[in-house]
Protein backbone atom coordinates (compact mmCIF):
# COMPACT_ATOMS: atom_id res chain seq x y z
CA UNK A 1 0.00 0.00 0.00
CA UNK A 2 1.29 3.46 -0.92
CA UNK A 3 2.47 5.73 1.87
CA UNK A 4 1.81 8.85 -0.19
CA UNK A 5 -0.61 11.28 1.44
CA UNK A 6 -4.11 11.28 0.01
CA UNK A 7 -5.72 14.48 -1.25
CA UNK A 8 -9.31 15.22 -2.26
CA UNK A 9 -10.19 18.30 -4.31
CA UNK A 10 -13.39 20.20 -3.72
CA UNK A 11 -14.87 21.80 -6.84
CA UNK A 12 -13.64 25.22 -5.70
CA UNK A 13 -10.08 23.88 -5.57
CA UNK A 14 -10.40 22.50 -9.11
CA UNK A 15 -11.64 25.93 -10.22
CA UNK A 16 -8.69 27.65 -8.59
CA UNK A 17 -6.30 25.14 -10.16
CA UNK A 18 -7.77 25.91 -13.57
CA UNK A 19 -7.57 29.66 -12.94
CA UNK A 20 -3.82 29.30 -12.41
CA UNK A 21 -3.39 28.26 -16.05
CA UNK A 22 0.13 27.24 -17.05
CA UNK A 23 1.40 28.32 -13.62
CA UNK A 24 -0.33 25.22 -12.22
CA UNK A 25 1.71 22.76 -14.29
CA UNK A 26 4.53 22.30 -11.73
CA UNK A 27 1.93 21.74 -9.04
CA UNK A 28 0.07 19.26 -11.25
CA UNK A 29 3.27 17.28 -11.90
CA UNK A 30 4.16 17.35 -8.22
CA UNK A 31 0.72 16.14 -7.25
CA UNK A 32 0.99 13.22 -9.68
CA UNK A 33 4.31 12.03 -8.24
CA UNK A 34 3.95 12.88 -4.56
CA UNK A 35 0.30 12.33 -3.69
CA UNK A 36 -2.60 9.99 -4.16
CA UNK A 37 -5.36 12.11 -5.66
CA UNK A 38 -9.03 11.42 -5.15
CA UNK A 39 -11.72 13.20 -7.13
CA UNK A 40 -15.39 13.07 -6.32
CA UNK A 41 -18.46 12.31 -8.36
CA UNK A 42 -20.14 15.24 -6.62
CA UNK A 43 -17.54 17.62 -8.06
CA UNK A 44 -18.00 16.06 -11.49
CA UNK A 45 -21.76 16.59 -11.23
CA UNK A 46 -21.27 20.22 -10.16
CA UNK A 47 -18.97 20.90 -13.10
CA UNK A 48 -21.30 19.21 -15.58
CA UNK A 49 -24.17 21.36 -14.27
CA UNK A 50 -22.46 24.57 -15.51
CA UNK A 51 -24.71 25.84 -18.33
CA UNK A 52 -24.06 29.58 -18.66
CA UNK A 53 -20.44 29.17 -19.71
CA UNK A 54 -19.90 26.00 -21.79
CA UNK A 55 -16.25 26.96 -22.40
CA UNK A 56 -15.62 27.10 -18.67
CA UNK A 57 -17.38 23.77 -18.19
CA UNK A 58 -15.20 22.18 -20.87
CA UNK A 59 -12.02 23.63 -19.36
CA UNK A 60 -12.91 22.30 -15.91
CA UNK A 61 -13.81 18.88 -17.33
CA UNK A 62 -10.43 18.81 -19.08
CA UNK A 63 -8.76 19.72 -15.79
CA UNK A 64 -10.78 17.03 -14.02
CA UNK A 65 -9.72 14.51 -16.68
CA UNK A 66 -6.08 15.52 -16.38
CA UNK A 67 -6.18 14.94 -12.64
CA UNK A 68 -8.10 11.72 -13.21
CA UNK A 69 -5.25 10.28 -15.29
CA UNK A 70 -3.38 9.64 -12.03
CA UNK A 71 -6.32 9.55 -9.64
CA UNK A 72 -9.49 7.72 -8.76
CA UNK A 73 -13.03 8.95 -8.37
CA UNK A 74 -15.39 8.29 -5.45
CA UNK A 75 -19.18 7.94 -5.70
CA UNK A 76 -21.53 10.73 -4.50
CA UNK A 77 -21.98 10.83 -0.70
CA UNK A 78 -25.43 9.20 -0.78
CA UNK A 79 -24.03 6.25 -2.70
CA UNK A 80 -20.98 6.04 -0.43
CA UNK A 81 -23.34 5.82 2.55
CA UNK A 82 -25.52 3.24 0.81
CA UNK A 83 -22.58 0.98 -0.04
CA UNK A 84 -21.34 1.05 3.56
CA UNK A 85 -24.80 0.36 4.97
CA UNK A 86 -25.32 -2.60 2.64
CA UNK A 87 -21.89 -4.04 3.48
CA UNK A 88 -22.51 -3.67 7.21
CA UNK A 89 -26.00 -5.10 7.01
CA UNK A 90 -24.68 -8.13 5.12
CA UNK A 91 -22.25 -9.12 7.88
CA UNK A 92 -21.74 -6.71 10.82
CA UNK A 93 -19.18 -8.95 12.49
CA UNK A 94 -16.82 -8.86 9.50
CA UNK A 95 -17.48 -5.31 8.37
CA UNK A 96 -14.37 -3.21 7.67
CA UNK A 97 -15.06 0.21 6.19
CA UNK A 98 -11.71 0.31 4.40
CA UNK A 99 -12.66 -2.81 2.43
CA UNK A 100 -15.86 -1.31 0.99
CA UNK A 101 -15.30 -0.39 -2.66
CA UNK A 102 -16.57 3.18 -3.24
CA UNK A 103 -14.66 3.79 -6.47
CA UNK A 104 -16.86 5.32 -9.18
CA UNK A 105 -15.39 3.69 -12.25
CA UNK A 106 -18.30 4.82 -14.39
CA UNK A 107 -17.30 8.44 -13.79
CA UNK A 108 -13.65 7.64 -14.46
CA UNK A 109 -14.68 6.25 -17.83
CA UNK A 110 -17.35 8.80 -18.78
CA UNK A 111 -15.67 12.12 -17.92
CA UNK A 112 -12.58 11.86 -20.17
CA UNK A 113 -14.65 10.52 -23.08
CA UNK A 114 -17.65 12.82 -22.42
CA UNK A 115 -19.71 9.64 -22.58
CA UNK A 116 -22.95 11.11 -21.29
CA UNK A 117 -26.05 12.64 -22.92
CA UNK A 118 -25.73 16.10 -24.49
CA UNK A 119 -28.58 17.50 -22.41
CA UNK A 120 -27.20 16.30 -19.07
CA UNK A 121 -25.89 19.77 -18.10
CA UNK A 122 -29.37 21.28 -18.02
CA UNK A 123 -30.73 18.27 -16.15
CA UNK A 124 -27.91 18.39 -13.60
CA UNK A 125 -28.33 22.12 -13.06
CA UNK A 126 -32.05 21.62 -12.41
CA UNK A 127 -31.35 18.82 -9.95
CA UNK A 128 -28.66 20.82 -8.14
CA UNK A 129 -30.93 23.82 -7.64
CA UNK A 130 -33.91 21.71 -6.55
CA UNK A 131 -31.89 19.75 -4.00
CA UNK A 132 -30.36 22.90 -2.51
CA UNK A 133 -33.76 24.60 -2.31
CA UNK A 134 -35.41 21.59 -0.66
CA UNK A 135 -32.49 21.23 1.75
CA UNK A 136 -32.65 24.84 2.95
CA UNK A 137 -36.44 24.85 3.14
CA UNK A 138 -36.69 21.66 5.20
CA UNK A 139 -34.11 22.80 7.78
CA UNK A 140 -35.47 26.33 8.08
CA UNK A 141 -39.00 24.99 8.60
CA UNK A 142 -37.80 23.59 11.95
CA UNK A 143 -36.70 26.98 13.25
CA UNK A 144 -40.08 28.19 14.66
CA UNK A 145 -40.66 24.89 16.46
CA UNK A 146 -37.20 24.88 18.01
CA UNK A 147 -37.54 28.57 18.96
CA UNK A 148 -40.68 27.72 20.94
CA UNK A 149 -38.87 24.95 22.80
CA UNK A 150 -35.97 27.26 23.67
CA UNK A 151 -38.36 30.02 24.78
CA UNK A 152 -39.97 27.60 27.24
CA UNK A 153 -36.62 26.23 28.41
CA UNK A 154 -33.62 28.55 27.78
CA UNK A 155 -31.28 25.76 28.89
CA UNK A 156 -31.99 24.15 25.54
CA UNK A 157 -30.20 27.02 23.78
CA UNK A 158 -27.11 25.86 21.92
CA UNK A 159 -24.58 28.64 21.40
CA UNK A 160 -22.29 26.91 18.91
CA UNK A 161 -21.95 23.89 16.67
CA UNK A 162 -19.73 22.28 19.30
CA UNK A 163 -22.61 22.58 21.77
CA UNK A 164 -25.00 21.14 19.19
CA UNK A 165 -22.66 18.24 18.44
CA UNK A 166 -22.33 17.42 22.14
CA UNK A 167 -26.09 17.63 22.68
CA UNK A 168 -26.71 15.46 19.62
CA UNK A 169 -25.11 12.46 21.34
CA UNK A 170 -27.37 12.56 24.39
CA UNK A 171 -29.99 9.83 24.78
CA UNK A 172 -32.60 10.54 22.13
CA UNK A 173 -30.19 13.05 20.51
CA UNK A 174 -30.50 14.05 16.87
CA UNK A 175 -27.27 12.32 15.85
CA UNK A 176 -28.91 8.95 16.39
CA UNK A 177 -32.07 10.09 14.64
CA UNK A 178 -30.15 11.34 11.62
CA UNK A 179 -28.17 8.09 11.58
CA UNK A 180 -31.33 6.01 11.66
CA UNK A 181 -32.80 8.06 8.85
CA UNK A 182 -29.72 7.64 6.64
CA UNK A 183 -29.47 3.92 7.41
CA UNK A 184 -33.13 3.15 6.80
CA UNK A 185 -33.16 5.21 3.61
CA UNK A 186 -30.19 3.24 2.30
CA UNK A 187 -31.90 -0.09 3.02
CA UNK A 188 -35.36 1.05 1.96
CA UNK A 189 -36.73 -0.07 5.32
CA UNK A 190 -39.65 2.18 6.29
CA UNK A 191 -41.13 0.03 9.05
CA UNK A 192 -39.03 -1.64 11.74
CA UNK A 193 -35.74 0.10 11.05
CA UNK A 194 -32.43 0.10 12.85
CA UNK A 195 -32.48 0.73 16.62
CA UNK A 196 -30.60 3.44 18.49
CA UNK A 197 -28.07 0.93 19.82
CA UNK A 198 -27.53 -0.52 16.35
CA UNK A 199 -27.02 2.86 14.73
CA UNK A 200 -24.60 3.86 17.50
CA UNK A 201 -22.55 0.76 16.77
CA UNK A 202 -22.48 1.53 13.05
CA UNK A 203 -21.57 5.18 13.57
CA UNK A 204 -18.68 4.02 15.73
CA UNK A 205 -17.18 1.65 13.10
CA UNK A 206 -17.95 3.60 9.89
CA UNK A 207 -16.16 6.99 9.67
CA UNK A 208 -17.81 8.05 6.37
CA UNK A 209 -21.26 7.41 7.86
CA UNK A 210 -20.27 9.16 11.09
CA UNK A 211 -19.08 12.21 9.14
CA UNK A 212 -22.31 12.28 7.11
CA UNK A 213 -24.36 12.20 10.32
CA UNK A 214 -22.41 15.09 11.80
CA UNK A 215 -22.87 16.99 8.53
CA UNK A 216 -26.61 16.76 9.20
CA UNK A 217 -26.04 18.01 12.74
CA UNK A 218 -24.17 20.95 11.23
CA UNK A 219 -27.05 21.70 8.87
CA UNK A 220 -29.49 21.42 11.78
CA UNK A 221 -27.47 23.92 13.80
CA UNK A 222 -26.70 26.33 10.94
CA UNK A 223 -30.18 26.54 9.44
CA UNK A 224 -32.52 25.60 12.29
CA UNK A 225 -30.83 26.95 15.42
CA UNK A 226 -28.11 29.55 14.85
CA UNK A 227 -29.02 33.23 15.36
CA UNK A 228 -30.42 34.75 12.18
CA UNK A 229 -28.75 38.13 12.80
CA UNK A 230 -25.29 36.56 12.45
CA UNK A 231 -24.47 36.91 8.76
CA UNK A 232 -21.56 34.46 8.61
CA UNK A 233 -21.71 32.41 5.37
CA UNK A 234 -23.00 28.86 5.83
CA UNK A 235 -22.03 25.84 3.77
CA UNK A 236 -24.72 24.56 1.43
CA UNK A 237 -25.97 21.04 0.93
CA UNK A 238 -23.24 19.77 -1.40
CA UNK A 239 -20.43 21.39 0.57
CA UNK A 240 -21.64 19.85 3.84
CA UNK A 241 -22.38 16.37 2.50
CA UNK A 242 -18.83 16.20 1.16
CA UNK A 243 -18.02 15.44 4.81
CA UNK A 244 -18.56 11.79 3.86
CA UNK A 245 -15.35 12.04 1.81
CA UNK A 246 -13.16 13.26 4.68
CA UNK A 247 -12.11 9.80 5.98
CA UNK A 248 -10.74 8.98 2.52
CA UNK A 249 -8.03 11.64 2.55
CA UNK A 250 -5.31 13.20 4.63
CA UNK A 251 -6.09 16.62 3.19
CA UNK A 252 -9.31 17.99 1.77
CA UNK A 253 -8.60 21.02 -0.42
CA UNK A 254 -11.19 23.76 -0.77
CA UNK A 255 -11.23 27.48 -1.47
CA UNK A 256 -14.66 28.05 0.09
CA UNK A 257 -14.59 29.79 3.48
CA UNK A 258 -17.84 28.31 4.84
CA UNK A 259 -16.99 24.79 3.71
CA UNK A 260 -13.49 25.06 5.18
CA UNK A 261 -14.87 26.15 8.57
CA UNK A 262 -17.74 23.66 8.71
CA UNK A 263 -15.85 20.61 7.47
CA UNK A 264 -12.99 21.41 9.86
CA UNK A 265 -15.46 21.41 12.76
CA UNK A 266 -17.07 18.19 11.53
CA UNK A 267 -13.68 16.47 11.26
CA UNK A 268 -12.94 17.48 14.85
CA UNK A 269 -16.17 16.24 16.44
CA UNK A 270 -16.21 13.09 14.27
CA UNK A 271 -12.67 12.26 15.44
CA UNK A 272 -11.17 12.30 11.94
CA UNK A 273 -7.52 13.07 11.28
CA UNK A 274 -8.20 14.85 8.00
CA UNK A 275 -6.91 18.40 7.55
CA UNK A 276 -9.30 20.70 5.69
CA UNK A 277 -6.99 23.15 3.91
CA UNK A 278 -7.46 26.19 1.71
CA UNK A 279 -6.16 25.40 -1.76
CA UNK A 280 -4.18 28.65 -1.93
CA UNK A 281 -2.46 27.84 1.35
CA UNK A 282 -1.59 24.36 0.08
CA UNK A 283 -0.29 25.53 -3.30
CA UNK A 284 1.83 28.32 -1.83
CA UNK A 285 3.53 25.95 0.59
CA UNK A 286 3.70 23.08 -1.87
CA UNK A 287 6.77 20.91 -1.52
CA UNK A 288 6.56 17.87 -3.81
CA UNK A 289 7.48 14.54 -2.31
CA UNK A 290 10.13 12.81 -4.48
CA UNK A 291 8.75 10.21 -6.85
CA UNK A 292 9.14 6.62 -5.75
CA UNK A 293 8.13 7.19 -2.13
CA UNK A 294 5.79 4.20 -2.10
Amino acid sequence: MSSKPKIIFDTTAINRLEDSGTDSEPLMRGLETGYLICLTAMSADEIISITKNPQRREALLNRFGWLLSSARCIWPPNEVVRLHVIAYQHDPSRYDWLRVDVRAREYEDAIPRRAYPDDISLAQRKVQFELEEQWAKSWKSLRPKLAEIIARDPKQHLASFRDAAEASTNPGGVLWGFGKGLFDHATGNKDDGITDDEVKAFIRVCPPFRAACYALVMAWYNLSLSPTHVKIPKAGRNDLMMAAYLPYCDRFLTQDFAQHRDLSDIALVADLQTQVTFFEQFSQSFNPIPAGND
